[in-house]
């Protein structure tokens, strides 16, 4: 094979080489009437086809682990944003009142008990708030994990198909 070339073309050139061998031995097993040449050459049609559908299952896989991680890689990074958002603004909001604490020291401790309650409210509700969208990512992140397990299983099983179709048509060679 020369250097930079498909190796997914070398494999569908020997899938097609496969079908076409299946397709004459088939005639040939039908025209001859050789049931035995006739069933090889099913068998090395339908082994072509299931090694076809084995590579693009693990392609789907392949695409759908890919995708997943993408989504989890931007959930991570909305997260961690909406994250440093809510340390800025609780930075802020601290900022400002210690501020107005200094620039109105002469208020009562009532008034200053009471901002700090408002602040100290706003913040575990906004913490909360982030608590809550992390959890989902987790959630989101799980599911879509979940989908690349089904997709590797579903290929897996296609593998194993392709693999029982070899064990066949081995038998049948052998016999």
């Amino acid at each position: 094979m020369s250097e930079g070339a498909d190796p997914s073309d070398t494999t569908k050139t020997e899938r097609a080489g496969q079908r076409l061998a299946g397709a004459v031995k088939k005639a040939a097993g039908s025209v001859t009437g050789n049931d035995a040449l006739r069933a090889e050459g099913e068998l090395q049609s339908e082994h072509a086809d299931r090694a076809k559908e084995a590579q693009h299952a693990e392609q789907v896989a392949q695409q759908k682990r890919e995708e997943a991680e993408a989504e989890a890689r931007a959930e991570e990074l909305r997260v961690e944003r909406e994250r440093l958002a809510a340390e800025d603004a609780r930075e802020e909001r601290e900022e400002r009142a210690e501020a107005q604490r200094q620039a109105e020291e002469e208020r009562a401790q009532a008034e200053t008990a009471r901002r700090q309650q408002t602040v100290s409210q706003a913040t575990r509700a906004q913490e909360q708030q982030t608590h809550r969208d992390e959890v989902e990512a987790v959630r989101e992140r799980g599911e879509a994990e979940r989908r690349v397990r089904d997709e590797e299983v579903r290929a897996e099983q296609a593998r194993s198909s392709a693999r029982t179709l070899e064990q066949v048509e081995q038998v049948e060679e052998d016999r």
